[in-house]
């Protein structure tokens, strides 16, 4: 009998120890400031995992001709990194996908007065292009043309590079974009200023600026463990809950005038068609007790809907409408399944009462 009782005052403590280690996680975890992250317009988009698109809005905004009037500042960066010249006086031509010898494409291919500047950019492939070939297509356009090479890849990690080429990271062509934007913000056109600078921010999100961590970042490696278990432990409390749903669901039985389901574990469901329109009752289970609510499946139904719960006596009972959905009863979780029973029986009579008697007034008009 003692062994019996050692082992129950076991459980009662351990128990109690789980929760006083849950309250102390949940309470750490609300004295943390919250964060918030904003997306660019880029993110939203999903434009930042096509290389293409990353590439067309460089071939814009590298070219000081173009309407952005921010003039050279992206080209002069790239040129400052590369360590080569920046002037871009007179001549200044962009080309996308330029062919190379060995039927390759070459991101960018950019020409100046005295220079020629190859670019391969990548994103989030690896660098598995044929960089001879780029270099020697590069090289015999740049004698054809009387021009300087430069050779640049432009990558979101840094890579191991070769036949000339140049590795420039994308955190630090944006590092230098922004040290030098000051310089022509201010006759820059704002609206691509503005499209420039989300463009930054949705690259700094993939060059891993904003994946230091945070405090929020910091709880989840310190309490992972007790996290872990907090979360076991709601998920057993959840199917508990989802278990009485199926429970009142059997105890209900079938309803001849209705189709009963049961929607994602959580709600019981029964589907009505009174006088040609489609009703639909719903019961819900969460932590904070069951909801009952009643709402039309079709727009034409909502008046109809409307129309029978202010029929007496159904309009005696005080029903909340909120979204378009009438809330009937609420009850706690500790209310007995019959009597939860009960009431959707009621409520279901009431309803199907209220289109009877509309139906017969109709009938003697």
């Amino acid at each position: 009998m003692k062994v019996v009782k050692r082992s129950i005052i076991k459980k009662v403590v351990s128990y109690m120890d789980s929760f006083e280690n849950f309250l102390a996680v949940l309470h750490d975890f609300e004295a943390l400031p919250t964060i918030s992250e904003s997306e660019s317009i880029f993110d939203v988009a999903g434009y930042p995992h096509y290389e293409n698109v990353f590439s067309n809005i460089l071939a814009f905004y590298l070219n000081p001709n173009n309407e952005h009037a921010l003039g050279n500042l992206l080209f002069s960066s790239l040129m400052n990194l590369a360590k080569s010249d920046d002037s871009s006086k007179g001549n200044f031509q962009v080309y996308r996908e330029y062919s190379t010898n060995k039927g390759g494409r070459l991101d960018l291919l950019i020409e100046t007065d005295n220079q020629l500047i190859g670019i391969e950019n990548k994103i989030f492939h690896e660098l598995r292009n044929d960089l001879y070939d780029y270099s020697s297509t590069i090289d015999e356009l740049s004698v054809k043309k009387d021009l300087s090479p430069v050779k640049i890849v432009l990558s979101i990690k840094a890579h191991a590079v070769d036949n000339g080429f140049v590795g420039i990271t994308y955190k630090n062509f944006i590092a230098e974009i922004r040290q030098r934007l000051g310089l022509y913000a201010g006759k820059s056109s704002q609206k691509w200023l503005l499209y420039l600078l989300d463009f930054m921010s949705s690259m700094e999100n993939f060059t891993g600026k904003n994946m230091e961590l945070d405090e929020l970042d910091q709880f989840f490696i310190e309490h992972h463990k007790r996290v872990d278990d907090l979360l076991n432990a709601r998920n057993k409390f959840m199917s508990k809950l989802y278990s009485k749903v199926s429970d009142l669901s059997g105890i209900i039985g079938e309803q001849k005038e209705c189709k009963k389901w049961i929607y994602a574990k959580s709600c019981l469901v029964h589907d009505f068609v009174l006088s040609g329109h489609s009703i639909a009752f719903d019961l819900y289970i969460s932590p904070t007790g069951w909801k009952f609510l009643v709402f039309d499946r079709k727009q034409k139904s909502q008046a109809y809907l409307s129309e029978l719960l202010f029929e007496p006596p159904i309009s005696e009972f005080e029903i909340t409408c909120r979204d378009s959905r009438y809330i009937l009863e609420e009850f706690s979780l500790a209310t007995d399944l019959m009597v939860i029973k009960e009431k959707l029986l009621s409520w279901f009579s009431r309803v199907i009462d209220a289109d009877n008697t509309k139906k017969s007034i109709l009938t003697i008009c």
